[in-house]
């Protein structure tokens, strides 16, 4: 299953719960399609679940095409499973599973958080795993019925790229060690020029080839130094006095010091890349995925027509 379907299962699965609709006790049939009913009663659940999303209280009009709409979509719904049936779809509770830990992975949860998660939207975990078993479903009936229809040809990719040269491009990264000195917030002149000379012999001893941790530690006690690995980041994210720092140092090199209002920082640079441009083969994969998604959105829309239009569908409201 497509990794950015199943990061969305959540937010849909989750506007899946309704509240049920008081105010009308007895159901009517809404609409008939191919013999299948949907009731009034499943039309308010519908629109009292819209409504629970939006700020704004619909006018008397807005609110009648509002559920002309969520008709619509009940009956498109009721023609997607339809055709499911018809074409003897499943999903295995093992499918399921992997799904649910796509979806934790994807969103950064532990099974514990999803499940808070999901009771704090008012389901109950069994009702959530039945709800994704359908959109499984209908993932793979799209799958089958448009995806697999849908062509993207070498040409259409090599346009796209040459296109959109400026989305592959990558920026230069540096990755940096520091020994921080901290600079109290009421230091003297003679203080600071201290704090400086100790950064200064720091910087001396990280040069003879001395690990950036002790070196910190040797000074921690008397002027607080602090070591660390900084990670990677983009050049242009670097303040100016980094920047000015490690100005033409390579990978294994040292800066100047570098002063804030808060600290002397000495900077090691442990790695750089130069940035440029991806290259083609490299980003062929996602354009294909990418131009394959959008063909498909844009037939899905078609695919529904043509059910809708070989199907017996009778509005009764």
């Amino acid at each position: 299953m497509n990794s950015k379907c199943l990061v969305l299962l959540l937010a849909v699965l989750c506007l899946a719960t309704a509240s049920p609709v008081r105010g009308e006790t007895v159901s009517r049939i809404a609409a008939v399609v191919n013999g299948d009913i949907i009731t009034t009663y499943a039309l308010e659940q519908a629109l009292a679940a819209h409504l629970a999303k939006s700020d704004k209280q619909p006018t008397p009009a807005q609110l009648g095409a509002l559920r002309k709409e969520l008709l619509s979509r009940l009956i498109e719904e009721q023609l997607v499973q339809q055709r499911i049936r018809a074409l003897k779809l499943s999903v295995s509770d093992e499918e399921v599973d992997n799904a649910i830990l796509d979806v934790q992975k994807q969103n950064q949860l532990t099974r514990e958080q999803l499940e808070q998660a999901v009771q704090g939207q008012g389901l109950t975990f069994a009702a959530y795993r039945e709800n994704l078993r359908k959109q499984i479903l209908r993932y793979k009936l799209v799958g089958q019925e448009v995806r697999s229809k849908v062509d993207v040809s070498e040409s259409e990719v090599r346009d796209y790229y040459r296109a959109h040269l400026d989305e592959y491009r990558l920026a230069p990264t540096v990755t940096l060690s520091a020994v921080s000195f901290p600079l109290p917030e009421k230091a003297g002149a003679a203080e600071r020029e201290a704090i400086r000379a100790a950064a200064r012999e720091a910087l001396g001893r990280l040069r003879k080839g001395e690990a950036v941790e002790v070196v910190a530690g040797e000074f921690r006690d008397r002027f607080g130094a602090t070591g660390t690995s900084l990670g990677t980041m983009l050049e242009g994210e670097l303040t100016p006095e980094f920047t000015k720092a490690i100005a033409g140092v390579e990978k294994g090199g040292l800066g100047t010091l570098a002063e804030t209002d808060r600290a002397i920082v000495l900077l090691r640079v442990d790695e750089r890349t130069a940035g440029g441009l991806r290259q083609f083969e490299a980003v062929r994969p996602e354009i294909m995925q990418l131009l394959t998604d959008q063909k498909t959105d844009g037939r899905i829309k078609e695919w529904t027509q043509g059910l809708k239009q070989k199907a017996f569908i009778e509005i009764r409201l």
